[in-house]
C-alpha cells in the first residue's frame, strides 16, 4: 500500500525543486518557513504545473500573482502557491525584464490567476503572454500609465512641492 504524501518543510521543497529543475532554478531556498524559488521565464509554466500536479507538492491553491519593480534590474512576477491538504507553500519568482516586461500566463493552470494577471498588467504594465483578456480591471479606461511602477509620476507631487 502506497503511503500518502506528507507535509514538506520549505528547505525540502527548495532542495527537491532544485534537483528537478537544475540550472533553470537559479535560486531555491527557505525563507520564513516556506520555499522561495526563482525560475527562468521559459520554465515558469512547467514549474507551476509541476507544483500543482505532483502529489508531493499538491499546490491546489493560488494565493496571488503580483509583481515587484526592481528599478534598473527590471520587474519580477511573484506567484504564491499553497497546498491545502499538505499545508505548505511555495513562492515562485520569475524575471519579466525591463523594457518590454512579459512572462507566460498561467490562467489555464490556475483559473484564479486570471484576475491577478490582469491586475498586475494594469498596475505594472507586465504582459502575460497567452492571457485571453488583458483589459482593465480597476482603473478607468482613459487612465494612462502604470501607477505601481517606480517611474510613475504622482500628479500631486507635480502640482505642489512634496515635503518628503
Amino acid at each position: 500500500m502506497a503511503s500518502s504524501p506528507e507535509r514538506l518543510l520549505g528547505a525540502d521543497i527548495a532542495r527537491r525543486l532544485q534537483a528537478q529543475f537544475g540550472d533553470d532554478l537559479p535560486e531555491a531556498e527557505e525563507r520564513g518557513g516556506q520555499a522561495v524559488v526563482r525560475v527562468v521565464p521559459d520554465r515558469y509554466r512547467n514549474l507551476i504545473g509541476t507544483l500543482r500536479d505532483d502529489a508531493d507538492y499538491a499546490m491546489d491553491f493560488i494565493d496571488f500573482v503580483s509583481a515587484v519593480d526592481r528599478g534598473e534590474d527590471g520587474f519580477e512576477v511573484v506567484t504564491q502557491l499553497w497546498s491545502t491538504s499538505l499545508r505548505h507553500g511555495v513562492r515562485v519568482k520569475v524575471d519579466a525584464g525591463r523594457e518590454d516586461p512579459h512572462v507566460p500566463s498561467i490562467h489555464d493552470i490556475y483559473p484564479g490567476a486570471n484576475w491577478h494577471e490582469r491586475e498586475t498588467w494594469e498596475l505594472f504594465g507586465i504582459r502575460f503572454d497567452g492571457h485571453p483578456q488583458l483589459v482593465k480591471l480597476l482603473l478607468p479606461e482613459q487612465f494612462e500609465g502604470f501607477p505601481l511602477r517606480k517611474d510613475f509620476v504622482l500628479m500631486s507631487r507635480v502640482a505642489k512641492p512634496w515635503p518628503g
